[in-house]
């Protein structure tokens, strides 16, 4: 015959059985804590060690840029090794590429900081047309960078995280996020167009892009700027006399008279780098941009602006 349970036995068995499965949840949570702690202190070494690669890359920028200008400190295109070579290597467990642009072949935002040039503002219209994005953008930026400010500071000092714009030209082009009306999509389909660089640069007319270029020449059309462009690629142009002359031939006798040229006119030198390196490292990529000046009496870089990419 079988003796029931007596009610205390149940009792304690019940509190035994709580209690295991108690310590098993703390065990598992204690598990997952030392795995979280695990990788995040990995992911903290892979960064520290990949950060470590791009600085040593940092110091490839100076010999590439400066034996450029040793070679010709008037001429600057994208023949050029520094356009062409690009670099990559691996080291240790990581791989590392990097490219050099030139940020004067871009549309330089900051010349809308003077309210007086209207060729900054029609040529920026017209370059905002080309890619597609509202021409009220460039009301919007343009306010943001001039002394006056935003035509309405309520659109800033209402955020959730008020904001003042300083009424001056940008320092760094991120900066843009910042503007009304900018989102993510059409930061993202700008970026590649324009630069944040001292008022007053003139646009290197051997790197711009056919975006670029078109938007400063309002008497030749998209087909007119390829065949510019091609001829370019063929022969760099020499000076912004040579520019003139090629253009004026192949385009129309008044396409430079008519041009919307920025205020430092058109150049055939740059002075203004963007340098990206970018480094996969255990499967998991950061990469640093770097916004350089060339001296234009030594050929020396010093490096204005760093930020680092992690996707």
């Amino acid at each position: 015959m079988t003796q029931a349970l007596h009610p205390d036995r149940g009792i304690a068995l019940l509190n035994a059985l709580i209690m295991v499965a108690a310590i098993s949840a703390i065990a598992t949570g204690l598990m997952l804590r030392a795995e979280t702690s695990r990788s995040r202190v990995e992911h903290l070494q892979i960064s520290q060690q990949a950060a470590l690669h791009l600085d040593a890359a940092e110091w490839l920028i100076d010999p590439v840029l400066r034996a450029d200008w040793e070679r010709d400190q008037s001429l600057d295109h994208l023949l050029e090794g520094w356009s062409l070579a690009g670099f990559q290597a691996d080291i240790d467990r990581a791989q590392m590429t990097g490219t050099i642009t030139d940020l004067q072949g871009r549309y330089n935002v900051n010349a809308l900081s003077d309210s007086a040039d209207l060729n900054a503002v029609q040529s920026f219209d017209r370059l905002l047309a080309t890619l597609g994005l509202p021409l009220t953008l460039g009301r919007d930026i343009a306010g943001f960078v001039q002394a006056r400010g935003p035509a309405q500071t309520s659109d800033y000092a209402n955020r959730p995280l008020p904001l003042f714009p300083a009424g001056a030209p940008l320092d760094r082009i991120e900066d843009l996020r910042l503007v009304n009306g900018m989102t993510a999509e059409t930061y993202a389909r700008l970026l590649p167009f324009v630069a944040a660089l001292p008022p007053g640069g003139g646009l290197n007319v051997n790197t711009a892009s056919p975006e670029v270029l078109g938007a400063m020449l309002p008497a030749t059309n998209p087909a007119g700027v390829a065949q510019l462009i091609a001829d370019r690629g063929r022969n760099p142009f020499a000076d912004a006399d040579d520019f003139t002359t090629r253009a004026e031939a192949l385009l129309h006798p008044r396409v430079i008279t008519q041009a919307l040229a920025p205020e430092g006119g058109f150049v055939t030198a740059t002075d203004w780098f963007e340098a990206r390196f970018d480094v996969t490292l255990d499967g998991r990529i950061q990469s640093r941009i770097l916004t350089v000046e060339r001296s234009t009496l030594t050929g020396a870089v010093t490096i204005r602006h760093r930020r680092t990419v992690t996707p």
